[in-house]
């Protein structure tokens, strides 16, 4: 790609700030000042200059677009004005929805011009056209950490194929690594582009292949909060062995809004109040920026049409009902392993701290062993403190409030040596409240939380467990806990102090 000439640039520069008027001895000063930056851009500023030039490109492209985009839609959305038709309403709701998330999306740009477009260019220490030519057109995300736009472009589109892109997620997930899946997703993406019927077939061979209907049954069936639908799964794969595919699609549909009210119910508690299908899908989705955009659309705004169909109908005209079955198929896969990573990452996270616990000798004659092992331990839980996620530490420190999930997963006539979820839980908690591992705290807390050696993580957690557990702890353990909370009140103190 070639780039600006000196010459282009020169005449540029001299079309834009005529010589009489100028204040500034470069077009970077100039650039500068106007962002109201007084830091000195870390790269050459020829290159900051490229920089600022491909980005307000790079802007005003994505406004163009958007404005565009929100033409077209409000002129479709105004034609529709005189049709009362239930299928007119649905595509109405939908264009509604795509003008107003562009709507945001273009706010959002005029909010980085103003706050965040200074800060961007001088985080970037390397040419962002360079590095474009050299990607060859590959998706660069760190490019497009600018705004939500840039990052999540696709999804702003009323065209783009979101049934799709809703269903391929569980795909890749069985099939290839974490690393790898962005791009197999480009692949699978550009073949529904260049050859929809192999796209389809490919994901058609899998529910094959795999069994997934099987697996389905199998989830519902030995996960907690699935379990009450067993019946109603085990009929579906009983309709979809008999070829009864009408029937199956009539209860499947249904099953869709079930599983997200599962998922609601897990999420939120039994008590709150689910909603209607829209609503459980945004209550679902909405802490998930990234698959809000790509299944909201699906599962909020074109699913409801189906649903209604066989509301009214009592059951959907198709040419193809054979393709619809397995469509539903991957959905109800989608939503219900999306309940089994939420409702399985607290029991995920004990058996990796267990295995942890069965590497350290707690048992050891010698308190050094026993001290280290401690230690040990405290700094693997560290880890999953960092994770914004307190069903597990709550789950630790209150078993009994989970006991009937708990129980749920106890295994019978369990071989020696072997140990179940109920076990696991139930080692956690005590050591957790042990004097040894509040002996361990401790000592995180002495040589980690100071003044000259400040942790704050380690500080984070000390405080988090200080409180949740002082009032619960056996006497010898309370006292060790009650020295944490003296240190962490000094730290408090002397912070406090030097801010003053």
């Amino acid at each position: 790609m070639d780039y600006f000439s000196p010459e282009v640039a020169k005449a540029l520069h001299e079309s834009l700030f005529p010589t009489k008027d100028v204040k500034y001895t470069t077009i970077e000063e100039y650039v500068l000042q106007t962002l109201g930056v007084t830091q000195t851009p870390s790269i050459e500023p020829e290159v900051f200059q490229r920089n600022f030039i491909y980005l307000m490109c790079n802007i005003i492209k994505d406004i163009k677009e958007i404005e565009d985009r929100l033409k077209t839609y409000r002129k479709e959305f105004d034609s529709l004005k005189s049709d009362k038709g239930l299928d007119t309403e649905y595509k109405r709701r939908k264009l509604k929805y795509f003008c107003e998330i562009n709507k945001q999306a273009h706010k959002e740009i005029c909010s980085f011009i103003s706050d965040g477009l200074a800060k961007y260019l001088l985080d970037k220490s390397y040419d962002m056209l360079k590095r474009e030519d050299e990607r060859e057109g590959q998706f660069d995300i760190y490019s497009s950490l600018r705004y939500k736009y840039a990052l999540h472009r696709k999804f702003f589109s009323y065209d783009y194929p979101f049934d799709a892109a809703s269903k391929i997620e569980v795909y890749l997930r069985s099939k290839y690594e974490l690393i790898d899946r962005p791009y197999e997703e480009m692949r699978l993406m550009d073949l529904l582009t260049k050859d929809p019927d192999a796209f389809w077939k490919k994901l058609y061979q899998y529910v094959d292949d795999d069994n997934i209907m099987d697996i389905i049954k199998e989830t519902v069936e030995n996960n907690y909060h699935l379990s009450k639908r067993k019946e109603i799964f085990e009929t579906l794969n009983d309709l979809l062995s008999s070829l009864k595919y009408q029937s199956f699609i009539t209860l499947g549909l249904i099953q869709i809004e079930g599983l997200f009210d599962d998922y609601c119910r897990l999420k939120f508690g039994e008590n709150n109040t689910q909603g209607t299908l829209i609503e459980k899908v945004k209550k679902s989705l909405e802490n998930n920026e990234f698959a809000f955009y790509r299944m909201y659309p699906y599962f909020a705004l074109d699913i409801p049409k189906l649903r209604n169909e066989v509301a009214h109908t009592g059951m959907i005209q198709t040419e193809d009902t054979k393709k619809m079955v397995y469509n539903l198929i991957l959905d109800l896969n989608t939503l219900a392993q999306m309940v089994i990573k939420e409702s399985d990452f607290k029991f995920r996270t004990a058996q990796l701290i267990y295995e942890k616990i069965s590497e350290f000798d707690f048992d050891s004659d010698d308190p050094k062993i026993v001290d280290n092992a401690y230690d040990r331990l405290l700094h693997e839980m560290l880890y999953y403190f960092e994770f914004p996620y307190d069903d597990f530490w709550n789950m630790i420190k209150n078993p009994n409030d989970y006991i009937d999930e708990i129980q749920f997963y106890k295994i019978k006539d369990l071989e020696e040596g072997y140990i179940d979820i109920p076990g696991i839980i139930n080692s956690i908690s005590e050591i957790v409240r042990s004097v040894g591992f509040w002996k361990a705290i401790h000592r995180l807390v002495k040589d980690n939380c100071k003044e000259t050696s400040w942790w704050i993580e380690a500080e984070e957690f000390a405080k988090k467990m200080k409180n949740d557990y002082i009032s619960i702890l056996d006497q010898d353990a309370k006292a060790e806990c009650i020295e944490v909370s003296r240190i962490l009140d000094q730290l408090s103190k002397s912070k406090k102090s030097v801010k003053v």
